[in-house]
């Protein structure tokens, strides 16, 4: 939906064709959900009707689960959802609506667009769970949180209490995120198996059911960033 400039990004646009309904509604409640940004750098609290002490983004959220049931629980932050997957938007905006939830936006696009046009030290919390692993060695550097990636979540958030909160069912890229962590000098828990604790944060999602009826082990960092 949001075509401003060239970012390679590696994740599916859309699952095989949206319905007619689907279509109208990524349109029309877009408008009334959806960011849409400019040329011009701007502080997320002006997205909203009113301003929210804290506010906080999930990159790549999927189906909403955990986007909407944050928003519900916690009226008086502001929420701000990122996320290429056309179908995923669509199942989004009707929850958004659907429960009369003013307290997110949405953002059908990559993140990095987004994150490019907010003004720095504004976002409490960030969200990334269960992103794409990319688990052969050739693929790392897709990755969503790169180095670069992670100093840049530094420079939007408010610090020094911003936070990160990732999860994971592959073990390689929970270690590839803690060396990072660690190669930029955050502090983090490194204990693997501590980390297979799931905490109070989190809520479930669709893809960590799924990992879990695999048999599959889910992995669950927070950090301060600063």
């Amino acid at each position: 939906m949001v075509d401003i400039k060239l970012i390679q990004s590696y994740g599916r646009k859309r699952a095989k064709g949206l319905s007619v309904s689907q279509k109208n509604d990524l349109i029309t409640l877009y408008n009334l959900y959806g960011i849409h940004i400019s040329d011009t750098e701007f502080h997320p609290n002006s997205l909203f009707k009113k301003n929210f002490l804290s506010i906080n983004m999930e990159i790549g959220f999927g189906r909403g689960e955990h986007l909407i049931e944050s928003a519900i629980a916690n009226p008086k932050e502001g929420f701000i959802g990122c996320e290429p997957f056309e179908n995923g938007v669509v199942n989004t905006l009707r929850e958004i609506h659907n429960n009369k939830l003013e307290n997110i936006k949405i953002f059908n696009g990559d993140a990095r667009l987004l994150l490019e046009k907010l003004q720095d030290n504004t976002i409490n919390k960030f969200y990334i769970l269960f992103p794409d692993p990319w688990p052969k060695k050739r693929h790392y550097k897709r990755r969503v949180l790169s180095n670069v990636f992670i100093r840049t979540l530094q420079k939007k958030g408010i610090l020094p209490s911003a936070k990160l909160y990732f999860a994971t069912d592959c073990k390689g890229y929970m270690q590839h995120v803690i060396e990072n962590m660690k190669t930029l000098n955050i502090l983090c828990n490194d204990d693997i198996t501590e980390l297979a604790n799931k905490p109070n944060w989190f809520t479930q999602t669709r893809y960590e059911q799924k990992a879990l009826s695999q048999g599959k082990t889910c992995y669950y960092l927070n950090v301060n960033l600063s």
